[in-house]
């Protein structure tokens, strides 16, 4: 940070910086007080100001590879750790070193002039190429003898010069010409790599070049890869910014994702696990299935469908030994596309441009005869053709299953709720008493009784017509007609009333429950037994229940003359829940 700080604002910065090289270079020991510290202002003072450096370069150059890089001074055990979250100081220095060399390049790239960047390419940028191609190829390991550098070292090396590369890449454009088609390809052993912190800061370092529009369209094809990502914190945001990257290229018509697919394609037939056999093939379905959810739409699925085939009418430019597995992967393109396209139920129409294939990845066939034979050929095994409807459901399902189960939970839990609510309401209208009728209110104590029962049989009669309409109207019974030889019998019962309001709300509830029985199946008529009326000349059925609530109806049109029965006619709380109008 000093470094950065003396470079971009002190107006003396030349002579410092030439005081910071000197003391930097004269004189460096390996593992001596603060050489780390040196090695770190080294690189930094390389990246900001290299040309002002450049009599140093030898010096520099000379302890970042023989002193650092091809020096093993901590031997390699079998029960080393694969992963180190703080590297050691041999690891660090030689990060470092890997930096020092990277950064001179890229200091380069921003202050040479294009007509200049030719030597640039090929007196400096070939050789640190071909260094951190080696150490990507190799595994990380950098002295001759394989196995020699701790595994935690090589981890570390091998991440950083990916990343480098990245870099690299992203500084100029005669840098990316550098990395040749079979270079590149052999970047998806790092963003397929064992170790999981490499995976996941290998993808982050492409994301954040691409998304700043500093890396070529081809580094797309490296996040795919990530189709077999084991870890889900990984490849979901990988998922997710691909398809943010597809739908920003939408809305400005290009189609950068949909012709990476035959990068992609191509990438894939060069994978170092490419086997012809059905069980190995039954993979690349995956990194197709994984493609598709990122960038197929009904609108581009045309598209994507014609570069799928176009990989047939052409060869392999990078080994034409390989093109067989070209050929491969297109039928195995064309089919799991047009089985998503289906079980998407989109329409696959017929597209009518022909997008430009990469020159560097393809070369044409020799003749047509040679076109139309490998395009009449089927290069995928029978046994997969025929599993391959079933292995692309397959991959939509489980999506599908996972959200068709969160809406039957929810399902269930609103039932569930819907279910309680109605139980407490029920609950709470039993446990409410119907109140007092004014009957047995003081305020009619004046009132003469005939007149008090004659208001409590219209109250009675209004709450039966809410319960058995269709029956009086039936009969042609009239309620509102009333003898007067049945008032003494009135009495009698609305004392018997009292008494049952009083019982508890489940013999209530059963009273009602006999009363809808009756209502539906009347019984057999019965001698009812009344209490003796002096007055009346005649016997008269009223047709309510006796003292035990089993004296049922004549055979006569019952009147519903009394308000309420013992038993066998709407209960309390039905008898308060009548209209207020009927009142």
């Amino acid at each position: 940070h000093a470094v950065s700080v003396i470079v971009a604002a002190d107006e003396k910065k030349d002579m410092y910086v030439k005081d910071i090289v000197t003391k930097c270079v004269q004189g460096f020991e390996y593992g001596e007080e603060g050489y780390l510290s040196k090695l770190a202002a080294l690189s930094q003072l390389m990246l900001l100001s290299a040309k002002d450096t450049e009599d140093e370069h030898d010096n520099i150059l000379e302890i970042a590879i023989q002193k650092v890089l091809l020096q093993v001074r901590t031997k390699a055990k079998s029960d080393d750790v694969e992963w180190q979250e703080e590297p050691d100081d041999e690891c660090e220095a030689k990060i470092w070193a890997l930096k020092i060399l990277a950064n001179r390049l890229r200091s380069y790239a921003m202050s040479v002039p294009d007509s200049e960047m030719e030597s640039v390419v090929t007196e400096l940028a070939l050789p640190v190429f071909k260094l951190l191609n080696r150490v990507v190829d190799k595994d990380g390991e950098l002295s001759k003898t394989q196995g020699e550098t701790p595994k935690p070292h090589r981890a570390r090396l091998r991440l950083n010069a990916a990343i480098l590369l990245l870099k690299l890449c992203s500084a100029h454009k005669r840098f990316d010409a550098l990395m040749e088609p079979k270079n590149f390809n052999r970047l998806i052993v790092i963003a397929q790599d064992p170790l999981p912190e490499i995976r996941s800061a290998f993808v982050d370092a492409i994301k954040k070049y691409l998304g700043q529009g500093r890396l070529p369209q081809r580094f797309y094809t490296l996040v795919f890869v990530y189709a077999f990502e084991p870890n889900a914190v990984i490849k979901n945001p990988a998922l997710t910014w691909l398809k943010g990257r597809a739908a920003a290229f939408a809305k400005t018509n290009e189609t950068v994702m949909e012709t990476t697919f035959a990068r992609f394609i191509s990438l894939l037939a060069h994978h170092p696990d490419f086997s012809t056999e059905a069980d190995n093939l039954q993979d690349f379905v995956d990194y197709m299935m994984f493609y598709l959810k990122a960038v197929a739409t009904p609108a581009n699925i045309a598209l994507i469908y014609h570069i799928a085939q176009r990989m047939k009418s052409v060869r392999d430019g990078i080994d034409e030994s390989k093109s067989e597995n070209l050929y491969c992967l297109s039928d195995i393109a064309q089919a799991v596309i047009h089985r998503y396209q289906e079980l998407q139920g989109w329409s696959l129409s017929v597209y009518s441009g022909k997008p430009r294939l990469p020159a560097g990845l393809f070369a044409p066939l020799p003749n047509h005869a040679v076109a139309q034979e490998i395009a009449d050929k089927q290069y995928v095994p029978e046994k997969l053709m025929e599993n391959i409807e079933d292995l692309v459901r397959d991959r939509l399902r489980t999506k599908k299953r996972k959200s068709e189960s969160t809406n039957t939970q929810a399902k269930k839990r609103a039932r569930a709720g819907e279910g309680k609510s109605t139980k407490a309401t029920t609950k709470k209208a039993k446990s409410v008493k119907t109140p007092k009728k004014s009957r047995a209110s003081n305020a009619t104590a004046s009132v003469p009784a005939s007149e008090v029962r004659r208001s409590s049989r219209k109250s009675g009669a209004k709450s039966y017509l809410e319960q058995s309409d269709s029956e009086e109207e039936a009969n042609g019974f009239d309620d509102a007609e009333e003898d007067d030889s049945n008032d003494e019998e009135s009495d009698a019962e609305d004392q018997e009333m009292d008494d049952a309001e009083e019982q508890e709300p489940e013999q209530a509830e059963a009273a009602s429950d006999e009363a809808e029985q009756e209502a539906v199946e009347p019984e057999e008529p019965q001698e009812e037994v009344e209490a003796p009326a002096p007055e009346a000349p005649q016997t008269r059925r009223s047709g309510r229940a006796g003292a035990k609530g089993k004296n049922a109806r004549p055979a006569a049109a019952p009147k519903r003359s009394s308000r309420r029965k013992k038993n066998g006619v709407a209960s309390d709380s039905e008898l308060s829940d009548a209209p207020s109008d009927m009142e």
